[in-house]
């Protein structure tokens, strides 16, 4: 029966991102609690850096991997994930 199967995923795709939500959320109350001031960061000058990045793997520039690192830098500055994502 693939409907018992099905629903065992759904639930544990539901649990896993429940899990998540809970780490980030108990991350930023963290940061929040320690009284970290956030930096202001130039969301438009990272988000050009973002596209150019993207011209360039389009363009067959750069590899995936570089891209990859690169745009894990750009998100981690914007605030978008953590360094240990």
């Amino acid at each position: 029966m693939a409907r018992g199967r099905e629903s065992f995923e759904k639930r544990a795709r539901e649990l896993k991102r429940q899990t998540r939500a809970a780490s980030k959320r108990e991350r930023r109350e963290d940061r929040d609690d320690a009284g970290i001031e956030p930096v202001e960061v130039d969301e438009e000058a990272l988000m050009a850096r973002y596209g150019e990045l993207s011209k360039s793997r389009e363009a067959g520039e750069i590899d995936e991997a570089t891209f990859e690192q690169e745009r894990l830098v750009i998100f981690v500055e914007l605030g978008l994930v953590t360094a240990d994502d």
